[in-house]
């Protein structure tokens, strides 16, 4: 929108969002659902765990679809995809650090319309 990049005509085709935010429950690497430890205590200091998430604005920023794409001929959509990072998590009452599902990008996902 107003990002001096859109003046030079560049546009993304899906709008994110990226913020740090914190965690209460994840899915791990295993697709269980485990409870994200709020705290961290390392050498008798306490650490919050942050996260950095990048999200899709919209899914569809265009009423086709993604930005840019040629309707005529493709089905479009926006989606985030994701990566596993270490977390101290706990599942029933065992700690340990797992590596957790965050969302980290906003993709254009096409499909070619039928009879083309």
């Amino acid at each position: 929108e107003d990002h001096p990049v859109h003046n030079l005509g560049e546009h993304s085709v899906c709008d994110s969002v990226s913020a740090w935010v914190t965690k209460t429950t994840a899915t791990d690497i295993k697709g269980n659902t485990v409870t994200v430890m709020e705290n961290v205590n390392l050498d008798n200091k306490v650490y919050k765990e942050y996260f950095f998430e990048t999200k899709c604005k919209n899914p569809n920023p265009e009423p086709s679809g993604c930005r840019g794409i040629d309707s005529s001929h493709w089905n479009s959509y926006c989606t985030e995809t994701d990566t596993f990072i270490k977390a101290l998590t706990m599942e029933g009452n065992q700690a340990s650090w797992r590596f957790i599902r965050i969302e980290t990008a906003c993709v254009c996902v096409i499909t070619k319309k039928k009879g083309n």
